[in-house]
């Protein structure tokens, strides 16, 4: 019972370690499309005459994304939706189920963390330094399990895995105005035996691992998603959106788990249980007729 005990101590340490590493993720591929649109009124629903296409067909882009597994405090990192909709064509009803867990989940005021690149053609931004503007960073690796199936018998339609790797600032003031920029990193495939049962069941770090490493076997699997966008206070909307695709080309654990102090006490108890139980022994040998 003892020894069973102390290898669950150990093993709640070593997990706790897990949980401080930090990931490198390298990136190549190439632009698809490009648009920018500039000082669209809000009443106008699809910017027509606001928007022109940017040339960046088939330009060469890599990037790095660095992520540290965790959360900050308070961050929800596990969210399940469920919905109903109705085909339009077959007018089958269906149930889709979805559940969404964050490997990462960082905000901060640090604009030092922000790992978007700069944008051809980026919008200006005009919040950045003003008074009485807040600045957020946001850092998040996710991974969401997707199940349909219709409503009744639960037959199931389809079911996908997800994996995004997300970088984002958002500057607002206090009208609600403001400035906002993002890369993401995304990957989807169909995932074979979901079902409504376990389409929200949790999945270790190394299930998320190898979903990433899933992005280094295609040369065009890996979607890229840059833009930024622009809320001006007098209403008009600005941004620049770029699509791409390509391949992880690496993934690297750059910083090693460092065990958090209570780790050390657990760990530290298991060592001192471990002498206290041999001296022990020891001594009841000795006192053996």
């Amino acid at each position: 019972m003892k020894k069973q005990w102390m290898a669950v101590a150990l093993s709640a340490g070593l997990s706790q370690m897990a949980m401080a590493a930090t990931y490198k993720v390298d990136f190549e591929g190439s632009l698809r499309f490009g648009q920018k649109t500039v000082d669209c009124p809000e009443e106008s629903t699809f910017c027509e005459g606001f928007v022109k296409d940017l040339d960046v067909r088939d330009q060469p882009f890599s990037m790095s994304f660095t992520f540290e597994v965790g959360a900050t405090p308070g961050r929800t990192n596990f969210t399940t939706l469920h919905s109903q909709s109705t085909e339009p064509g077959s007018g089958r009803s269906y149930d889709a189920w979805s559940a969404t867990e964050r490997y990462a989940n960082w905000v901060t005021t640090d604009a030092q963390a922000s790992q978007v690149p700069a944008l051809p053609s980026a919008s200006s931004n005009p919040f950045d330094g003003a008074a009485g503007v807040t600045h957020q960073v946001f850092t998040s690796a996710l991974r969401t399990r997707s199940v349909h199936s219709l409503v009744g018998n639960q037959q199931v339609i389809r079911s996908t895995d997800f994996w995004s790797l997300t970088s984002s600032e958002l500057w607002l003031d206090p009208s609600g105005a403001g400035f906002q920029n993002l890369v993401s990193l995304t990957w989807n495939a169909p995932f074979a035996g979901g079902t409504v049962d376990n389409y929200d069941d949790r999945e270790p770090l190394a299930y998320f691992l190898g979903m990433l490493q899933q992005g280094t076997n295609c040369l065009q699997c890996v979607g890229l998603q840059w833009r930024d966008a622009t809320a001006s206070v007098d209403g008009l909307y600005s941004s620049v959106s770029i699509s791409g695709a390509g391949r992880l080309v690496s993934i690297t654990e750059i910083t090693a788990a460092v065990p958090e102090p209570s780790t050390y006490a657990l760990m530290l108890a298991g060592v001192a249980a471990i002498g206290f139980a041999a001296r022990r022994r020891r001594a009841t040998d000795t006192i053996k007729p």
